[in-house]
């Protein structure tokens, strides 16, 4: 993110809020980074500014939701079930994302946590699946679009149908 192009009211308001950290915490690295953006040195504050990631895409973010919002009505409607056949428990669980090929999701995913939300989806910690799960997480979505996006809680014959999804992918809508 080093296109990041500040204008010279911003410079100025960061630079206060550096100094005023730098004081706070005792740090010299904070009133140096105020002191370059006083100074307008702009390929040195530039530098402040690569550790940024780029904010994750709409899509994307809905993506992560979704399957979120699925898995957790999955295992809650699971409990509810009185026949459970044909279901193995295991398969409830939110896999995670892969930290190699899907580390803005895996990001997402334990900020989403951080901030308390899907909990008892995500589980103690983000999990990293060690395998891609895009595709096979729009399987799922496109199943449970397909089953007419279900409310919880789900019954069998459509717990069923979602998973299947993961491993079929004739399930497409």
């Amino acid at each position: 993110m080093s296109d990041l192009k500040l204008t010279d009211a911003e410079r100025l308001i960061l630079a206060n809020q550096y100094e005023i950290l730098g004081h706070i915490k005792k740090d010299e690295h904070y009133t140096q980074m105020s002191e370059t953006l006083r100074d307008g040195h702009e390929w040195l504050y530039q530098q402040y500014f690569e550790s940024l990631s780029e904010n994750l895409p709409e899509n994307k973010a809905m993506h992560v939701l979704e399957i979120l919002g699925i898995y957790g009505d999955l295992r809650d409607s699971f409990d509810k079930l009185s026949d459970k056949s044909e279901i193995e428990e295991s398969q409830l669980n939110f896999p995670g994302f892969d930290g190699n090929n899907e580390a803005e999701l895996l990001s997402f995913s334990r900020a989403l946590r951080k901030h308390g939300r899907f909990e008892t989806t995500i589980g103690p910690a983000a999990k990293n699946s060690h395998m891609p799960t895009t595709e096979v997480y729009a399987r799922m979505i496109n199943a449970w679009k397909g089953l007419g996006e279900p409310k919880y809680p789900y019954t069998r014959e459509q717990i069923i149908a979602i998973l299947d999804a993961r491993i079929h992918p004739s399930n497409r809508k």
